[in-house]
C-alpha cells in the first residue's frame, strides 16, 4: 500500500491505475475471507461507478456480437447440433 502512495505522489500512476490497484487489493482481501462456495467479489461489486470508468460500456455492435457468440455457444452445447454451428464456435 505504501508503494502505491509513493507512486501516486510521484505521478507515476494516475487515477485509472490507482483504481485498478486498489480494486484488485480490495477484492483479493475480501475474497480471501469468504467461504469457498460463496460468489467471489469483483470490481463491479465494490466500485460500480469506477468500473464503468475503467471498463467503458459496450457499443451496440459489441453487444450484438457478444449476444451472437453466446447464442452460438449455447446452440453448440446440444449433442445433436449441426456441424455448421460447431465450426462457427
Amino acid at each position: 500500500m505504501r508503494n502505491i502512495e509513493i507512486m501516486l505522489a510521484d505521478g507515476m500512476i494516475g487515477p485509472k491505475s490507482v483504481l485498478l490497484a486498489l480494486s484488485s487489493f480490495a477484492t483479493g482481501n475480501l475474497n480471501s475471507k469468504i467461504r469457498r462456495d460463496a460468489t467471489p467479489f469483483k470490481m463491479d461489486d465494490l466500485l460500480p461507478f469506477a468500473h464503468e470508468y475503467v471498463q467503458p460500456p459496450l457499443t451496440e455492435e459489441q453487444k450484438q456480437a457478444k449476444s451472437q457468440r453466446s447464442l452460438m455457444a449455447f446452440m453448440a452445447m446440444n449433442p445433436k447440433a449441426p456441424k455448421k454451428i460447431l465450426e462457427a464456435v
